[in-house]
């Protein structure tokens, strides 16, 4: 097995993971013992600190994390805590025997676990799978808390603890249960190289099973995925049945590049979202799902009947780019996969004829970031010398915002979270224009105040090429709930470069938890985009003070929209543009915008804390060249007194207390 070890990669092993405590017997008040691997050539060394009462430490060796670990040599107690092989591939166990005869593991280590750091595991095909399962459902119970009854689930939501789960090419006997932040991925070069026989993400919390996401790899038989927002099934194979829903209620969802062998049922999911897959049957709907670039016999198509069951069937999609993905095998090692540009597609990207179509990148075209370790100076360092980034699973505190320059790919693992400190009021990452560029798989959390979270090309810029695209996926945003502070954001998302296209975003102003209220957890707008020939697929915008989503320029396409309008406005006055409108819209055209698409739409009203009224969930320009197919309102719960008037323009039945949901099936202006 090679491993594919660079320089650079060498470095970044030098600095070491995590603390072990060694327990002290007979008295000894014990320790942390600091352990370290480094490669230098041909050889490699772990080093620890001594422990305090050992009389000698063992070395065993593994070809993979659980895998069958034989014994190597016995290190003395005065002897230097290190030893040093010509293996740079295996894992090493070190075990400590004190004088009382008691033996305590210090750890297990290995290039891996230097590189990816101690949020991050991976497995093997030859790991004992007992091992695996024990692993999966410890972190599982950390997250979502059953133990402690159901106010310790909803805390999952909101846990500091990430998680990544990555695995070699192999069959896998688990049955793995899906919690907050956790994220699996098969590591081969196509979803059938790894095998897991069983899959469930339940809805124990209803309408609020966010923050997990699988990938790149099959399911042996039927999968449930429960979920709602800030969730992403991606490049996976079902060979049996898709169930979206399961013990609770559930809010809509993402899916793409997916093969299901048998049948989806949604269930109760209220919206849901597939793109670019390839069904064998679908059962179910409520309000608004819709499917773009998906293949089957039998799926619904066009129905936008009023009150229920409501879909948008879109045989091909426009400019689409599917997320890049961590690869392994024995030749080649680690490379990252970045797939092509694709256009008018239909079905998965890695079967039949169009399969693999991309091409890889070494490891040492990255940097690879551990939140133990790295903050934004490391990180700008290395993007500033043309490097690609991969942040691994964990939370980074950025005292600036990272700055990613044109052809750059930046690979989030395990829901990679950036989260501002209290001295940095700029942004998290500034795409410095918008020229071929991947970003995918990361949290963007809101702090004291920043003006933004995440900024694509220079305000009044317009940068990018004509000829490239670039694609954000699976990124998450959220303001508030994560800690009993207050938290500020002007607006979220700017994209004000041209050519981006947006695959998967949920964008939250949080309306539970911590540090939530009006005065709380304060931001105007989810998303801003100032640059033409944008497209969104899947944008999830939630809860803020003012407009939703703002379009300013020319040319942009969303396919699937979902919004919930905020709970807790205070009163008119409040929540109004001039004082005479009533409300903000949640879907914003502005009048300088000549050409506009969008496609199954669907506003939520839950206005609870007043008796509010909102003039019109889309408000654009009367003119040709703006086109709304597809659109609902739904009147959730909340003061019986609040009312969405009208869906788009004045247009569209008045959705309330009564008439709980409306549907307008297109709004077209010849002009």
């Amino acid at each position: 097995m090679k491993l594919k070890k660079t320089a650079a990669v060498a470095v970044a092993a030098l600095l070491a993971i995590g603390l072990t405590a060694c327990g002290g017997g007979d008295g000894d008040s014990g320790g942390e013992v600091k352990v370290n691997f480094t490669i230098d050539g041909d050889k490699a060394t772990v080093r620890w600190e001594k422990c305090d009462g050992a009389s000698g430490y063992s070395i065993e060796k593994a070809p993979s994390r659980y895998g069958h670990y034989e014994y190597l040599d016995y290190v003395g107690g005065d002897s230097a805590a290190e030893y040093v092989t010509d293996d740079v591939d295996s894992y090493y166990r070190i075990t400590a025997f004190k004088a009382n005869g008691e033996s305590e593991i210090i750890g297990t280590y290995s290039f891996e676990t230097e590189l990816f750091g101690n949020n991050t595991f991976v497995y093997a095909p030859t790991d004992d799978a007992e091992k695996i399962q024990e692993d999966l459902d410890s972190f599982y119970n950390k997250t979502d808390g059953k133990k402690e009854g159901a106010d310790g689930r909803a805390r999952g939501e909101f846990s500091e603890e990430r998680f990544a789960a990555l695995f070699k090419a192999g069959e896998y006997g688990l049955d793995v249960d899906m919690g907050y932040y956790t994220s699996l991925s098969g590591l081969g070069t196509s979803p059938d190289d790894v095998t897991i026989s069983k899959i469930n993400a339940d809805a124990e919390i209803s309408l609020c099973n966010f923050w997990r996401t699988a990938e790149n790899l099959a399911v042996d038989g039927n999968m449930l995925w429960s979920v709602s927002q800030a969730t992403s099934l991606r490049r996976v194979h079902v060979k049996g049945d898709l169930s979206l829903s399961g013990s609770g209620s559930t809010s809509g969802g993402f899916l793409a590049d997916t093969k299901v062998d048998g049948n989806v049922n949604s269930g109760s999911q209220q919206q849901w979202f597939s793109r670019n897959s390839a069904f064998g049957g679908w059962t179910g709907g409520v309000w608004n799902m819709a499917f773009v670039g998906v293949n089957g016999e039998g799926l619904p198509q066009n129905s936008w009947t009023g009150t229920g069951k409501n879909y948008t069937n879109i045989e091909r999609s426009g400019v689409t780019r599917e997320k890049p993905f961590l690869t392994f095998d024995d030749e080649h090692g680690y490379r990252v996969f970045v797939p092509d540009i694709q256009k008018n597609s239909g079905g998965v990207s890695w079967n039949g004829t169009n399969k693999s179509l991309g091409s890889f990148l070494a490891l040492d075209e990255f940097y690879v970031a551990r939140s133990d370790r790295d903050d934004a100076e490391t990180i700008n360092a290395a993007l500033s010398k043309g490097k690609n980034l991969i942040l691994t699973a964990g939370i980074y505190e950025l005292d600036e915002p990272l700055r990613v320059e044109s052809g750059a790919v930046v690979l989030g693992l395990g829901l990679a979270t950036l989260r501002p400190s209290d001295g940095n009021s700029d942004t998290l990452m500034r795409l410095t224009d918008t020229t071929d560029i991947c970003i995918g798989g990361v949290l963007f959390d809101a702090g004291k105040h920043t003006e933004t979270l995440l900024e694509a090309g220079s305000e009044n810029g317009h940068e990018g090429n004509p000829a490239t695209y670039t694609v954000l996926s699976d990124l998450f945003f959220r303001v508030g709930g994560a800690k009993e502070v207050n938290t500020s954001v002007e607006v979220c998302v700017k994209i004000n470069g041209n050519n981006v296209v947006g695959d998967n975003f949920w964008i939250w102003r949080a309306d539970h938890w911590d540090g939530v209220g009006w005065n709380k957890n304060t931001a105007d707008t989810g998303i801003i985009i100032n640059g033409d020939n944008a497209t969104f697929y899947g944008l999830f915008v939630e809860h803020f003070q003012k407009y939703q989503t703002v379009w300013n320029g020319n040319g942009g396409t969303t396919y699937f929209y979902q919004s919930e309008l905020p709970y807790d406005v205070p009163d008119a006055a409040s929540w109004s543009p001039d004082g005479v409108i009533n409300g903000y819209a949640s879907y914003y055209v502005s009048d300088s915008v000549t050409s506009h698409t969008a496609y199954a739409l669907g506003v939520y009203s839950y206005l609870r804390d007043a008796a509010v009224t909102l003039d019109s969930a889309i408000v654009c320009p009367e003119t040709a060249g703006i086109d709304f197919y597809h659109m609902v309102t739904v009147w959730l719960s909340g003061n019986r007194d609040t009312a969405v008037s009208s869906i788009i323009n004045g247009e569209g039945e008045t959705a309330d207390s009564v008439n709980r949901v409306q549907s307008l099936e297109r709004y077209s202006h010849e002009g």
